[in-house]
């Protein structure tokens, strides 16, 4: 026995002895559990063809006559189900030779279908429909997706991680996504959900396939499922009856014992399965499961017994659906029972079909055999066929047993389909703890990450997925990986890496799998763990299986739980540890002796994360009307090419480049990673960024005379303006002047401005100044004690990662920036600006001004005004104070709508709309760029246009960017 066992057998014997606790009052069972808030999803069509307990009519006439036409055998037949390979095979594969005989000639009730590709299974279950006389009822285990069994079907995560959402109606959407998939495959029964109870941390069979551990959240959990696949047309299955989910063994391998009272199995397991018929779930699987206190017979189980599947579930808890066994061919059956036998004994308990018998024309036999003798009244086995031909009635398989192979192309693996397994996934990943705030992880910094991949089985692609998505997210991570094959000598080596390395990621992939008695640590891969802990080094475990194997972890930084290695649930971690997603799952089970039921720690998203539509309730189609706003304006030259970015809540929902560089049709196109030159919104990205960084660090405050920074400046009755003044733009300084005309060199422009006079008296009235900003500029560098550029790249551009933005970019950008004005009245080059600054007196300043003279692209920017939004968090860093930020982005007074270096939306008429918030701050470019920023919408619109080429004459951008704006809000709106 390995250490890890030894400690979860612990783990187990904690649990186990908390169970009388659960037994008092129901004490775990009346806990509500916490409903989580919807996302933005859409509303679910009105389901088109729902089915229902109602429904089923085993009288019909369509069932009376089928039944009257049937032989003995065919009737026997009806309730045996056989395998089914969903995989492409020949005519003459023998696979399929025995399927097109039980068709055709065994006349069997339906199939169990297997892995297999998506055409494979609807082609298949067509021919096998046309082949049969009488339609066949189709079933698969779809649990966690139809990619449980169809390759490149949706998959979504483990039912445990929907448990940890907390959200009843993930549950829910999912069962419908499940059943819209099933049936257009051709699949009319999904073996799904599973509502066993795992109260116990050695189970090595169910573990992360139940909802979790609490009664009551499994029901709400079921319930929903349950609902979704049925309201889609196909039959649910709760299972495992009486209830799995506190056993040891694995009944695929042997038949698991419940020692358990009839008291504690009606307070806890059975809960799940009266909730569940009460609320018409129309098939019960019932388990192979041993149970002393219900069937005395020794080793006889649930499937073979009368008092569990007649007495309890029928007649006790009143259950009219359809029962069905488990599958014939496990082991935990047929170690004790022959195939002819358990056919015959399973429809004696009351089990109306019987799956996958080791030899289906042996079962059928025996059936038939039983009735001839009297062992089985052909009442009873009419009963059974009765109740499955009522079902396929009511799934219209007596109109129309056919799928289209057109409706697959269109239903299965959809986007939205994986949309959704996106947003269940990024709302269940468990943060357990969080010490020394090692997250939101470091992005684009140098440090020394290692990333570590520990999988059970030999997987060469085990980690892959997390390596890829964690090295485009910041630089220097190496990755290394265990399995069982990994020797002595390269624990040491990786050993000696992870004292080198700065963050530890410690990804586990340790699962239990069906009929391999897997899922606890290899005592090797333990025993490294623990090595690895004892280092001390900032250290994340992320476990994508098992979740009780993190019992021995607490003494890792952080502790994060996907429950299986679904690709969005692998995206989902990720994006939590980099801050791009909220961690909200609370942990639907108890791990002993560490983390208790309910754990989780909310750490909120502080990292733009890229284009998802569906998560804040848009789509791409939806913003097809802000698309022909900026493509008209293209053709009405008001610009020849734009890049729009819209961030809500965080995600960049909206990138995309119109137009091209020139008007000329031949000229290279925009793209979104075209930088432009910002203009005056260098004011608010640098200069009032840098201005509030330096109020932060009490450098400076805003009350400060200039002149106490900049001597020279306090001339011409400037003595008393304060920063205050320049930034709120009532300084009195003329708006602009043409210095580039009479200055040569930087000097000479600095000197010209301190010595302008006023042009009306500081403080009396609010007129928009370049030559303000341009002095805010060298009182950064003056306080600073460094340039402008220097200062705000090193504390802003640089650790945000804004590798497009800029000062004076260097010619090998030039491919990539917009051109602006064609230069025929300054220098008279005759030919369009561009990579250096358009702005003629941010160009004799040497291209670095404190009004001017930025480039940049609609994604750097969009990194920015998140950090904004954030409060000025990003990532894991602060680069603001959030009351700062407020403090600046706020309208200073009534007789203007200026804040502090931004301005603020004009409640009467605005180039920024009708439809943003009052609260919205924003701030434009004369080269044709803008930024505004609505925080009661949570939401940034950056438009940045060239407008001035080939000549600044054109003003038709003050009419495009308001219908832009409100062309975005309607968008997120609808």
């Amino acid at each position: 026995m390995t250490a890890n066992s030894l400690s979860l057998r612990s783990i187990s014997n904690k649990l186990s002895a908390s169970i009388a606790g659960l037994l008092l009052g129901f004490g775990l069972f009346s806990c509500t559990p916490v409903q989580q808030v919807s996302r933005q999803l859409p509303e679910e069509p009105i389901p088109a063809n729902p089915i229902s307990i109602e429904q089923i009519d085993p009288t019909s006439s369509w069932v009376v006559d089928i039944l009257a036409g049937m032989s003995l055998e065919e009737k026997a037949a009806q309730v045996v189900f056989a395998r089914a390979e969903g995989s492409y095979l020949s005519w003459d594969d023998e696979r399929w030779q025995v399927m097109e005989r039980l068709a055709k000639e065994g006349k069997i009730g339906g199939f169990v279908f297997f892995a297999g590709d998506v055409y494979e299974y609807a082609v298949h279950a067509n021919k096998l429909q046309a082949l049969a006389k009488t339609p066949l009822l189709i079933g698969a285990d779809f649990e966690f997706g139809a990619a449980m069994r169809v390759r490149r079907a949706t998959l979504f995560p483990r039912a445990m991680l929907v448990g940890a959402t907390r959200n009843p109606d993930y549950a829910y959407r999912m069962g419908r996504a499940v059943g819209r998939e099933a049936r257009a495959l051709g699949v009319h029964q999904v073996y799904a959900p599973v509502v066993d109870i795992n109260n116990n941390p050695l189970n090595p069979v169910i573990n992360t396939r139940a909802f979790g551990e609490n009664p009551q959240l499994v029901s709400e959990m079921g319930i929903g499922f349950v609902r979704g696949l049925q309201e889609e047309g196909v039959i649910a299955t709760a299972k495992h009856f009486p209830g799995h989910g506190d056993t040891g063994i694995d009944s695929h391998l042997d038949l698991p014992v419940l020692n358990f009272s009839r008291e504690r199995l009606d307070s806890i397991e059975l809960v799940v399965f009266k909730k569940a018929i009460q609320n018409g779930v129309l098939s019960i699987m019932v388990a192979h499961l041993a149970i002393p206190s219900l069937e005395p017979s020794r080793g006889v189980p649930a499937t073979l017994s009368h008092n569990i599947t007649t007495k309890i579930l029928r007649e006790e808890l009143g259950f009219e659906g359809l029962a069905v066994t488990d599958a014939m061919e496990m082991r935990g059956l047929s170690r004790g029972f022959s195939n002819a036998e358990a056919a015959v004994r399973a429809i004696q308990a009351g089990a109306d079909a019987v799956l996958l018998p080791l030899d289906v024309e042996g079962a059928i036999a025996a059936i038939v055999e039983a009735v001839r003798r009297g062992t089985i009244s052909e009442s009873r086995l009419d009963s059974s066929v009765c109740r499955i031909l009522g079902l396929k009635e009511s799934l219209g398989l007596d109109k129309d047993r056919f799928v289209s192979l057109d409706n697959v192309f269109k239903v299965v693996g959809t986007g939205d389909h994986r949309r959704l397994a996106q947003i269940i996934a990024r709302d269940g990943v468990t943060l357990l703890q969080n010490n020394r705030s090692l997250l939101p992880l470091p992005r684009n910094q140098r440090r020394r990450i290692l990333s570590i991949s520990l999988s059970d089985a030999e997987d060469p692609s085990a980690g892959n997925l997390f390596r890829s998505l964690a090295a485009r997210r910041t630089y220097g991570i190496q990755h290394v990986r265990i399995d069982p094959r990994t020797t002595a000598a390269e624990f040491d080596a990786i050993l000696q890496r992870a004292g080198a390395s700065d963050i530890i990621l410690l990804h586990l992939y340790v699962k239990t799998r069906s009929g391999e008695n897997t899922g606890t640590l290899q005592n090797q891969h333990a025993q490294f763990i623990a090595t690895l802990l004892k280092l001390k080094k900032k250290t994340a475990v992320i476990s994508f299986g098992n979740p009780y194997i993190v019992s021995d972890m607490q003494s890792a930084d952080a502790v994060l739980l996907g429950y299986s290695e679904a690709e969005v649930v692998i995206e989902a971690a990720v994006e939590i540890l980099f801050g791009e997603a909220d961690a909200r799952g609370k942990l639907p089970i108890s791990i002993p002796p560490a983390f208790a039921y309910g754990t989780g720690v909310e750490l909120k998203k502080s990292t733009l994360r890229e284009s998802d539509q569906f998560i804040v309730g848009s789509s791409q189609d939806r913003f097809s009307d802000v698309d022909d706003v900026v493509e008209q304006a293209i053709r009405d030259s008001a610009f020849p090419g734009a890049v729009l970015a819209v961030v809500k809540d965080g995600v960049l929902i909206h990138h995309k480049a119109y137009g091209r560089y020139e008007y000329d049709p031949f000229a290279d196109a925009i793209t979104t990673e075209t930088m432009f030159d910002l203009a005056s919104l260098t004011k608010v990205v640098a200069t009032t960024s840098a201005v509030m960084r330096l109020v932060d660090e009490q450098l400076i405050t805003l009350e400060d005379p200039v002149a106490k920074h900049l001597p020279a400046f306090g001339q011409n009755g400037k003595e008393n303006t304060t920063i205050y003044n320049l930034m709120v733009h009532n300084s009195g300084l003329p708006a602009w002047k043409r210095f580039y005309e009479f200055c040569k060199t930087p000097q000479e422009v600095v000197d010209s401005v301190f010595a302008s006079p006023l042009v009306y008296p500081t403080g009396d009235s609010t007129a928009y100044s370049d030559l303000g900003f341009i002095t805010l500029g060298k009182l950064v560098e003056k306080v600073a004690g460094v340039p402008i550029d220097r200062y705000a790249d090193s504390l802003f551009f640089k650790p945000l990662n804004m590798t497009n933005t800029m000062f004076n970019p260097p010619a090998r950008f030039l491919g990539r920036i917009a051109p602006t004005e064609v230069d025929s009245f300054w220098q008279k080059t005759y030919m369009p600006v561009r990579g250096r600054v358009h702005d003629e007196n941010a160009a004799v300043l040497g291209g670095i001004s404190g009004h001017a003279g930025l480039f940049s692209t609609a994604g750097d920017l969009a990194i920015m005004m998140q950090m904004l939004m954030n409060d000025g968090v990003y990532g894991a860093d602060r680069y603001l104070a959030a009351e700062t930020i407020r403090r600046f982005t706020k309208r200073q007074s009534s007789a203007s709508t200026r804040a502090i270096g931004w301005d603020t939306r004009s409640p009467l008429r605005s180039w920024s709309g009708s439809l943003l918030s009052n609260r919205t701050f924003l701030h434009t470019g004369f080269t044709g760029t803008s930024i505004a920023a609505d925080p009661e919408r949570n939401l940034v619109i950056i438009f940045l246009t060239n407008r001035v080429y080939p000549t600044r004459t054109s003003t038709k951008i003050s009419e495009v960017r308001p219908r832009v704006h409100d062309a975005v809000v309607r968008a997120l709106s609808n």
